[in-house]
Parts: C-alpha cells; structure tokens; sequence
C-alpha cells in the first residue's frame, strides 16, 4: 500500500532549516577563507586576494539544506603561472609526499600549540620545485589552521580539504574546500587532477543565472529544491547531485508553481514522473539534456534519478 505525503509534512521539510544560520556560516567562512589569503600573499608573490574567487557551489547556495548536507565551496585562484607549473607528472608523487608531510607538521604544530598554549607565528612554506596548485592547497591550509580554533580538524585530500569543528562552525558541520585556478575571462573554474595531469573545467555561470531567473519568477523554486533534497536523504542518507535536482525543479513550466508548497510539490512530482528526461535541459546549459550534462553524468546521477522516482512512487502523488 502507497503511504501520503501530507501537506504537514511537506510543509514541515520546507521550514526545517535554520536559514539564519546558514547564512551566519556562510559569512564566516567567507571571512576566514579571506583572511588566509590576506596571509597567504603577505608572504607569497604569487598570491592576490583580489584574483580569488570564491562561491558556495552545492545547495548552500539556495539555502535548500538537509540534515545531510556539507557545505561545499569552490576557491579560485587567477595564476597563470601556477596552473601551468602544475601541469607536469613528475611533481604528482613528489608532492603527495609532500601532502603526508605538511598534514603531519600542522598536526604537531596544534599540539605543542596545546601545551605551550600560546600562538605560533605563521612562517611562509619554502620550495625549490616550481610553485604548483598542490603547493597553494598546502600553504592556504597552513595558514587557515592558524586562523581556527585548535579542536578544529582539517583533513587534506587531492583536490580538496575539509574543515569539522565544533568550537568554529557548529553541530554536525562540515567545510569542504575545492581549491581550483580560475579562468577570469570566461569565468571557469579549472580543477587539476594531478593523476590524468589535466585540468577538468567547471562552468557555473549559465547555472547561477538560471537559478537567479527562476527563483524571481517562482516563488516555490527553493522549497521544492529543498523539499526533494530533504526526500531523497531521508530515503537514502545522502543528498542528491544538485544539478540533477536542479535541472529537474527549473525544466517545469512556472505556472505549476503557482500554489501552495505542497499543490506545488504534487504538480512537480508529476511532471517530472510523466516527462521525457531527453526533453529537459540542464541548469548548467540549456543546449543539453539532462544526462547529457558532464556534471550529471560524471557523478553517476541517473542512478540518483532512479531512486527519485522510485521514492516518489512509493507515496500517493
């Protein structure tokens, strides 16, 4: 037997987030994230903070959070000689044993921090190789380990590093930084996959504008978003690709939106169950289909469409 959506409850997942917060954390990161740059080129000639781009890029964007969601940015750098230092193989071993290292000297660094109790003055992390992004990645944690509190933890990966700290940013919150170079001409972010020794491009900019557009003509746009988020986590304990759902919410005609959260929600539902998925665009570019969009595809999104629709058919819609 099919179970209901009530209106209460899609009511109650539209009012479930703390909206204050999420734009007080917002603020924060932003603020830190400034802060070590400002560092950072204090002590780097290759560093500007005003060649420095930095956006929220998962659903913290729209503020259409879960219990399950991690707040994810993108921070681009404007270097052209660092992006092309970094195109060469024979730095990928070499500096992932310098990643080990610099992860192993930030926490010695915290613990005699927490005996000796006092500040460590920030010095400029030396090199003789060619300045890469992996060695912007090292020296922009450095300098944002001096900036958090000392229970705060960062963890260091190939392309990214995450921040939990309770202390800093609050209950059940995790910073995920993406450090890209940055294309300022054309707005792309240019993340280094130091494995394939290639740059993998990521164009926000038709997605931003799409998103603006649709929130001003649709009133319920970020609570569907939000609603289909909070779902599809309750279901799966994770959040769905952001593309794919926002892709999906933005190709329904905007008159669908023109009721109630939940009229709206059963209106949604249905276009999206009876809809041919060739015919819907991607946010990111309206010149593809939905799964023609790399960055649906590339994380295995329709798989996450599946289990949409399979959710959505276990309710009475």
């Amino acid at each position: 037997m099919k179970r209901n959506l009530s209106k209460d409850l899609i009511e109650g997942l539209r009012d479930s987030t703390n909206v204050e917060f999420v734009e007080n954390l917002n603020y924060s990161v932003f603020a830190l994230v400034d802060q070590a740059l400002k560092d950072l080129s204090n002590k780097s000639s290759f560093i500007q903070p005003d060649k420095a781009y930095f956006t929220p890029v998962n659903e913290i964007y729209l503020h259409a959070m879960t219990s399950q969601s991690e707040y994810t940015y993108f921070l681009g750098i404007a270097n052209t000689e660092i992006e092309l230092n970094s195109i060469d193989k024979k730095h990928y071993f070499k500096n992932l044993w310098k990643r080990f290292v610099r992860a192993w000297k930030v926490s010695r660094k915290k613990k005699k921090k927490r005996k000796k109790d006092k500040d460590i003055t920030p010095t400029a992390l030396v090199t003789k190789d060619k300045y890469t992004v992996d060695n912007l990645k090292n020296d922009f944690v450095y300098y944002l380990s001096n900036l958090i509190s000392t229970s705060s933890i960062i963890y260091e990966y190939e392309d990214h590093i995450s921040i939990i700290g309770k202390e800093d940013f609050g209950t059940n919150v995790k910073i995920n930084i993406y450090i890209t170079m940055y294309d300022e001409k054309n707005g792309i972010f240019k993340m280094y996959n130091g494995r394939k020794n290639r740059y993998y491009e990521v164009d926000l900019n038709e997605r931003f504008k799409n998103l603006t557009k649709k929130v001003e003509n649709c009133e319920n746009f970020v609570n569907i978003v939000k609603v289909y988020n909070s779902i599809y986590s309750r279901a799966y304990n994770k959040v769905p690709n952001q593309i794919l759902i926002e892709s999906l919410v933005y190709n329904c005609p905007d008159i669908l939106f023109e009721h109630d959260v939940y009229q709206t929600f059963l209106n949604i539902s249905n276009y999206i169950r009876m809809t041919d998925t060739d015919a819907m665009r991607s946010i990111c570019n309206n010149t593809k289909s939905i799964f023609k969009e790399k960055l649906i595809v590339d994380a295995g999104a329709q798989v996450e469409f599946a289990r949409l629709i399979r959710v959505l058919d276990t309710y009475k819609i």
